[in-house]
């Protein structure tokens, strides 16, 4: 999908891999059988969905780790219950059901959390062109008849639920939002996989040692770039740990479907003991220290010709996976000649140009990043 980005004048624009727009080749085509697209259409009152999301279990996640930053306001949320009381519908819903049965709002979270707020009494409606008599009042002071047209709204949803691959759910995420800046496949996952890998992905790119190693390039990432890239090295370093399962129980084999490893690598994050999730995060905050210790800022980017390249996601995994482990008291020009002897070579080169995520191509970089890391070991 095209996704179109907004800097600011700190930003460079070409400091960004614009591979990351797309995650996976545009030839990389897959054929879905009808039988894996299951889609639900189904209605529900504003009190159901509310009821759900306030239980001590809730069965409806409106968690904000993969929504964008322009929170609605006041004067439209304000005009979002205006609508619900007139009976105004609303644009369709859409949830992705997890394997708990939970609904994970996709499109929509907004509209229900401005609701919810509502009817909470967190806010008093503001600058009402229609029902001008309800400005200043909270829904405690609504009439009952008021309070119920709201409780009794229904919405249209469209759930999507198991097991429609992740890859397919892409499709049709990109496809309902194309209306407007579609949600990439990265916050795409953070809606789907909410807990403990998205919170980790959240403490990860704050860290000092991300932002140095990168070279500051996503101090301003909207787009969860920053964590995608993360996201594909930690889904690589816990498959060459073999402890990536797939539907079955069974210890996960890589065939090339990039969103379908990396929708598995943060569902395996999500089922870890907190103590495993911190020693991932701290061997990721300490790896990433060795790599800006040895390689510097711009160690994350292709060499070669007139002007700096961006950060791109394979030399990324490439370079934090060799990295894994390293003494902080090695030498110095030794270490980096041993990177970029693979890194500037025109193998690596070729095997991130085209197919780049293929079983083939993914297998050969996770054997010379392994081999990489085995040669710094030595010294």
């Amino acid at each position: 999908m095209d996704n179109v980005i907004a800097y600011t004048d700190d930003e460079k624009e070409d400091d960004i891999d614009r591979d990351l727009d797309v995650e996976a080749d545009a030839d990389d085509e897959h054929i879905y059988p009808l039988s894996d697209i299951k889609i639900e259409k189904g209605f529900y009152t504003v009190f159901e969905l509310k009821r759900k999301a306030d239980a001590s279990a809730p069965r409806i996640v409106l968690d904000s780790d993969f929504q964008r930053e322009n929170v609605w306001n006041r004067k439209r949320n304000s005009e979002l219950v205006e609508s619900v009381l007139m009976g105004l519908p609303l644009p369709i819903f859409y949830f992705s059901q997890d394997k708990y049965g939970r609904l994970i709002v996709v499109d929509g979270r907004q509209r229900l959390t401005a609701l919810f707020s509502y009817m909470d009494g967190d806010y008093a409606l503001d600058r009402l062109r229609v029902l001008r008599d309800l400005n200043g009042k909270k829904f405690g002071d609504l009439t009952p008849v008021q309070t119920t047209r709201i409780e009794d709204f229904q919405i249209q949803a469209h759930v999507i639920i198991p097991p429609t691959p992740d890859r397919i759910k892409y499709d049709i995420f990109d496809r309902v939002n194309r209306g407007g800046i579609a949600l990439n496949k990265q916050e795409m996952r953070n809606a789907l996989y909410q807990g403990r890998s998205t919170r980790l992905l959240n403490r990860i790119v704050q860290k000092p040692s991300f932002i140095n190693a990168t070279g500051s390039a996503f101090v301003h990432d909207k787009r969860m770039k920053g964590k995608y890239l993360i996201t594909r090295y930690l889904a690589m370093h816990l498959y060459i740990a073999g402890q990536i399962k797939d539907d079955n129980g069974k210890t996960y084999v890589y065939k090339g479907d990039i969103d379908d490893f990396l929708g598995h690598a943060m569902g395996r994050i999500n089922v870890m003991a907190d103590e495993e999730v911190a020693e991932l995060e701290k061997m990721t905050d300490t790896t990433f220290d060795r790599v800006k210790h040895y390689l510097g800022s711009d160690a994350f980017r292709l060499r070669g010709g007139d002007r700096r390249t961006p950060v791109n996601m394979n030399v990324f995994e490439m370079i934090m996976t060799s990295f894994e482990g390293a003494s902080s008291e090695l030498p110095q020009d030794k270490v980096a000649g041993i990177i970029y002897d693979v890194i500037d070579s025109a193998e690596f080169r070729n095997n991130i140009a085209n197919h780049r995520d293929g079983a083939v191509n993914m297998k050969w970089r996770i054997d010379k990043a392994l081999g990489l890391r085995q040669e710094l070991s030595r010294l």
